[in-house]
């Protein structure tokens, strides 16, 4: 048959067509040209292109291809297509747990390390572990380095059971029967050996008990009891191999374990002393040697009990605390070490000073207690001066000579202390209001108030003292000082104040005795008082009470309230 060009044309539109169809891509019909000589066939020529894609189309899938190359790149995807001795020789040298992961990453590695063949490289990879025993017979290699390395635990619930649970059945039944009895269930179970057995097969020994005759019964327990030896027999022999290599496997465990403990260990000693090489670069020597390093260590827990090495980022956050820690530490380094010594050097030569007798030019009649001597700006400007000069009796010389007008200084600030104290209740027998009277106008001067028959004070367990009492540290109940100071010098400055609050109040009933005796607790003095030695009497007393002086009055107003 002769092939025409209408024929051909024809042939090439169907093909272009079902090309079109099967890309998926829509087409357009257009006349072809012809020949005006060829009129021997009237159908009209139609040719069918491709559609173009857009440029932006073909720049898009461009870019596309150009991300996933390079989102690929780095991948293992290619490994396993490497030169096998190439491939083995690098696997040879990863960790067995490595190795497994490797495996599971995808199905060509799974496919190449899971062949027999391939079990060198495992062998490889387990000899290069530090005292791994080798894998046992009941295992294979990805087997073993999954029961040694992956943290999971392979313990199931059954093997928690006695062990005599995995034997076969006749031989579990066997075991428990070999004790004779007349019962069926103790043949099974045994007397004092297990509690519950299994009922189904206890059931179905039983039947098989009962089908035997009765003069061949002692023949099939024999029998049992024949298999059950056997069995264990078997038994002992195939759990003895993995027993010893189990013993050895949890020996290698406690090797790893202690290893690591130490590997952690050895990692926070190398940090811990590298932050006190720096402690000691920043001139902090004599107060780790004074306070060590163990409350340091406690103190910052989050900061030394790290394994990583230190580094200079962390020192910067870290060295604020420590040094905080440190100044710390180098104040009572210096109170123990420097200090104290020197306030002990003081106390001796105040001892002395005292036993002195007083100068005729004395402006004050009693001098303040050791414990306040130290806390004077003279004298604890030296005690505190710098550890490397050296403190004598001819450092405090110049102190010393102060002392007249520091005692002076002190007892007017005591004066005005216990001044302020004072308050005289209104008399409210006459106005009917009572108004107190606390000095505060400043008509009188701060050292008179203390002259009074009305200045008379309370503590908390309702003792009566006067102010000279107040002054005597035998009498005055001083507080306990738990610093360091007060290993050499106990006790604290003299004050009103504890951490209680006020030590002392004034006693308002006094003011009403001396009204009683016909006196202004405003003016009247003790001599006063003294002098005028009027007798009182009690009218709240249910007894005669007998006649008695205004001291004994004030006495009995504070054990009556």
């Amino acid at each position: 048959m002769v092939q025409t060009r209408s024929t051909t044309n024809k042939l090439q539109t169907r093909g272009a067509q079902k090309a079109t169809t099967s890309t998926g891509t829509y087409t357009t019909e257009s006349k072809a040209s012809t020949s005006p000589q060829d009129g021997d066939s009237d159908d009209p020529v139609v040719q069918v292109p491709a559609k173009k894609r857009s440029k932006g189309t073909q720049e898009k899938h461009r870019r596309a291809a150009q991300s996933s190359q390079k989102s690929r790149r780095g991948r293992l995807e290619m490994l396993p297509e490497l030169n096998l001795d190439v491939l083995f020789q690098i696997l040879g040298f990863l960790h067995p747990m490595d190795l497994l992961n490797l495996a599971r990453t995808t199905k060509a590695f799974r496919q190449l390390l899971m062949r027999k063949s391939s079990a060198f490289v495992w062998k490889a990879a387990l000899g290069r572990v530090e005292g791994l025993p080798a894998c046992p017979p009941d295992l294979n290699e990805p087997q073993y380095a999954y029961l040694a390395f992956y943290p999971h635990c392979h313990v199931s619930a059954m093997e928690l059971l006695d062990p005599t649970q995995f034997l076969t059945v006749v031989a579990s039944m066997s075991r428990y029967f070999l004790k004779g009895s007349n019962s069926c269930a103790d043949k099974f179970a045994g007397r004092g050996y297990i509690r519950f057995v299994d009922i189904r097969r206890l059931a179905a020994f039983e039947k098989e008990y009962k089908e035997v005759p009765q003069d061949r019964r002692d023949q099939f327990l024999a029998v049992r009891r024949h298999q059950v030896c056997a069995i264990d027999e078997v038994r002992s022999f195939f759990l003895l191999i993995p027993s010893q290599h189990a013993s050895k496997c949890e020996a290698w465990h406690e090797d790893i374990v202690q290893a690591r403990k130490d590997e952690l260990r050895k990692a926070k000693l190398a940090r811990a002393k590298s932050i006190f090489t720096r402690l000691k670069d920043l001139g902090y020597t004599s107060e780790l040697n004074y306070c060590g390093t163990g409350p340091i260590e406690n103190a910052h827990r989050s900061i030394f009990n790290s394994t990583k090495a230190l580094t200079d980022q962390e020192w910067v956050c870290a060295r604020q605390q420590l040094e905080t820690t440190m100044n710390d530490c180098r104040t009572r380094r210096l109170e123990s070490a420097v200090y104290n010594p020197r306030r002990k050097l003081l106390v001796e030569l105040y001892n002395t000073y005292v036993r002195q007798p007083a100068p005729s030019s004395a402006i004050v009649d009693l001098l303040p207690d050791v414990v306040d001597l130290v806390h004077f700006a003279a004298f604890d400007a030296i005690i505190k001066l710098p550890e490397g000069i050296t403190v004598n009796a001819e450092t405090f010389k110049p102190a010393f000579e102060q002392i007249p007008t520091l005692a002076q200084e002190w007892r007017t600030d005591v004066d005005a202390q216990l001044a302020a104290l004072v308050v005289i209740p209104g008399d409210s027998s006459t106005s009917g209001v009572a108004k107190e009277d606390d000095f505060s106008d400043g008509m009188l001067k701060p050292a008179e108030p203390l002259k009074l028959a009305s200045a008379v004070f309370e503590d908390r367990s309702d003792d009566l003292m006067v102010s000279i009492d107040l002054l005597n540290q035998w009498v005055f109940n001083r507080c306990f000082s738990d610093s360091i100071a007060s290993r050499v010098i106990p006790g604290r400055p003299w004050s009103l104040m504890d951490d209680f609050g006020p030590l002392v109040k004034c006693f308002t009933g006094a003011a009403h005795v001396v009204r009683a005796c016909g006196m202004d607790p405003r003016t009247a003095t003790v001599e006063d008082m003294d002098k005028r030695d009027i007798r009182l009497g009690c009218n709240y007393c249910p007894h005669k009470t007998p006649k008695m002086n205004w001291r004994t009055a004030v006495s009995l107003l504070v054990h009556s309230q």
